[in-house]
């Protein structure tokens, strides 16, 4: 008991133990008295420990279970020997049908042999569909029947700190995505640990006592005793408060600040809101090669990619602070700034693995000091090369795809995020700069969001695979792509060229939207610096009146 209220503690006021509050799935467990009433229900977080909020479930592997126990994911199944005892025998059936209609052809005469031909043809067909329904049928009990509500067996006696640790070991758990607001709940009866997934809206009923039940969890709400129900846009408590006449009274709660908080349907008003999408994140900017060394064997090669999360602050510490964001929040009159993270691998970039990424860095050469004599390049064994042939610029389709679908999550999380209290994210007008990897992954979320919140602006600095997908201008109001040029009477010289996101411009904008990176700045130009954000602060130079401002008409 004791241990478990400490915990709880500790979770709540660990300032790292909630990076974003928003997320599809938010992951919270208590722990039960024998009559069913939740421990510690008098204290401000009523018992509940949250441990964290994802866009994931975590299926229970149940290794214990030789049933259910998941063998390997393929073709998005968790296949199980159940999935495979289903297919087995639908295969069999299959072989005895066939094997009858066989002997029959051989006794049969012309014309009624190629009308068993005819449905051998059509059984092929129904054999594959029939296989498919029989392995979704089954996918279909495990997720939503037999592991909608399940004994974590393999934690029995178990204390919540060592549940917690346990739910990202991959041995007992798998993370499933999911686009849909919902819960999933730890619950510890009688020393056994359950887990259930849940519907945004979970219900508790509060007796005169204290004591303190979960009672069921729904999709919809009511702000008001009297209003009608509406749909929850994220994670909502409900407690209800049963008097001795007979009256219900509810208190609703959300999840904020790291805590619960009392759900306010505040008045809705119009609002400016800043988007910051970064790109990608690399484990070292430092240009010295024993630290950036250092980095990689504290960090390793790459960070993982995006949570896509949207976060209240600078997380990952990647844009200029004092003379970048602070003009936009200003030239736009932004009341709210919002931060997503477009980071991922290297290989969903043009340059397709890291370590083509260094081999073409290592190769470029250096910005030319005077006259341009940078059209040629000389790489292994002497050979003469034309220095436009090692940027790359053969569009990953597949990359920006994934870092796409990606950004479609963070969109919903946005929404999620700007939905709280009631707000219509209809009302507000959204404003976005994005850098590098950023541009595909809000590409994402504008689709995603689109319709249920004005656009405003959008500034793209050096997109990545700028071709990559035709960008929906007319979406915005305003849509400008900063960084050098690659092509055109303005192209800049070889040795200047973006070599880590080769600036085409970006498809379905026209040749004024695009700004080109000023010449004069030959200090901040070169195959990693014309790339580098900190270096854009020239754009707030743009008068206003001119193609590439920033600010408001």
């Amino acid at each position: 008991m004791y241990r478990f209220f400490l915990f709880t503690l500790l979770f709540l006021f660990n300032p790292l133990s909630f990076l974003a509050e928003n997320g599809r799935v938010v992951h919270i467990a208590w722990a039960e008295n024998r009559d069913g009433s939740i421990q510690h229900a008098k204290g401000p977080q009523h018992g509940l420990v949250f441990f964290e909020q994802r866009n994931q479930f975590l299926n229970y592997k149940d290794p214990n279970n030789p049933f259910f126990k998941i063998r390997y994911s393929l073709l998005g199944i968790d296949w199980t020997l159940v999935h495979l005892l289903a297919l087995l025998l639908t295969i069999l059936l299959q072989l005895l049908t066939f094997r009858r209609i066989n002997r029959r052809m051989a006794e049969s005469r012309f014309f009624k042999r190629w009308s068993y031909r005819l449905l051998k043809l059509f059984l092929w067909a129904a054999v594959v569909a029939g296989n498919a329904v029989a392995i979704w049928a089954i996918d279909f009990y495990n997720t939503q029947i037999h592991f909608r509500f399940h004994q974590l067996s393999d934690f029995k006696h178990a204390s919540v700190t060592t549940l917690n640790k346990g739910r990202n070991n991959r041995t007992y758990f798998l993370a499933k995505e999911t686009s849909h607001t919902r819960n999933q709940l730890y619950i510890k009866r009688k020393q056994k640990w359950y887990t259930q997934r849940a519907s945004p809206v979970l219900h508790f009923e509060q007796q005169e006592d204290g004591k303190l039940f979960f009672k069921y969890d729904k999709r919809y709400f009511k702000p008001h005793p009297d209003s009608t129900r509406v749909l929850a846009s994220s994670q909502l408590f409900v407690f209800h408060h049963k008097k001795a006449d007979g009256k219900d009274t509810a208190l609703i709660y959300e999840f904020a600040n790291k805590q619960l908080v009392a759900f306010e349907l505040k008045k809705d008003r119009p609002k400016r809101v800043l988007l910051l999408v970064n790109g990608y994140r690399p484990t070292s900017s430092s240009q010295d090669p024993e630290k950036a060394l250092q980095a990689i064997n504290d960090k390793g090669l790459e960070h993982p990619r995006s949570r896509n999360l949207i976060y209240g602050s600078d997380l990952f510490h990647y844009w200029p602070q004092e003379n970048f964001i602070p003009v936009f929040e200003k030239r736009l009159k932004i009341e709210r700034t919002f931060y997503a993270d477009g980071h991922h691998s290297v290989r969903t970039s043009n340059h397709r693995s890291l370590l083509q990424f260094m081999s073409s860095a290592s190769l470029y050469p250096q910005p030319c000091v005077g006259t341009h004599h940078c059209s040629t390049t000389k790489i292994a064994n002497q050979q003469e090369v034309r220095t436009y042939n090692l940027l790359a610029t053969k569009s990953n389709k597949e990359g920006f795809n994934q870092r796409y679908q990606a950004g479609k999550q963070a969109g919903r999380n946005l929404l999620q995020e700007l939905s709280k209290n009631g707000n219509d994210p209809q009302n507000d007008t959204l404003y976005v700069v994005s850098h590098s990897m950023g541009h595909a992954y809000l590409m994402g979320m504008a689709r995603v969001i689109k319709g249920k919140i004005q656009l405003g602006n959008y500034y793209a600095f050096a997109p990545e695979n700028p071709k990559g997908k035709t960008f929906r201008s007319s979406w915005w109001q305003v849509a400008y792509q900063y960084g050098t040029k690659l092509y055109g009477p303005q192209r800049h010289a070889p040795c200047q060229q973006d070599g880590v996101a080769p600036q085409w411009r970006m498809s379905g904008l026209s040749a004024a939207q695009q700004i080109g990176f000023p010449k004069e700045l030959r200090a901040r130009l070169g195959y990693f610096s014309s790339h580098f954000i900190g270096y854009y602060t020239w754009v707030f130079d743009i008068p206003k009146g001119k193609q590439g401002y920033i600010g408001l008409p």
